[in-house]
């Protein structure tokens, strides 16, 4: 599965839509789309189309985050959107996993700005 490094600016776009997003993804990300493939296929909710990684400088320039409200620069996000999901299974999912979606981080960090 190929996973897209997005542009300042598609980091800007996928704000407006929602996006399963995991904060902190470390090391190789090829396992962690793979292990979480596999978990989401286990649990009934499908595969997902696509997947897209950027970095916590991207969302700070992205979304003009400064102060308390910015993120690590070498933070990795890595999200997928949720095109021919099981979007209610996924939101348990989500729960059980302490993920959140694209469009929540970006609102709360704006909010707290």
């Amino acid at each position: 599965m190929t996973i897209e490094q997005l542009t300042t600016e598609q980091v800007k776009e996928l704000a407006k839509t929602s996006a399963y997003t995991i904060t902190g993804a470390g090391g190789d990300l090829d396992k962690w789309t793979t292990g979480y493939t596999k978990l989401l296929n286990e649990q009934g909710i499908r595969t997902p189309k696509n997947w897209f990684t950027f970095c916590g400088e991207q969302m700070n320039a992205a979304f003009e985050l400064a102060g308390d409200c910015r993120f690590k620069s070498d933070i990795t996000f890595l999200a997928f959107t949720l095109d021919g999901l099981n979007i209610g299974k996924l939101a348990i999912f989500k729960m059980r996993m302490e993920d959140r979606w694209f469009d929540d981080i970006v609102d709360n960090s704006i909010a707290e700005a």
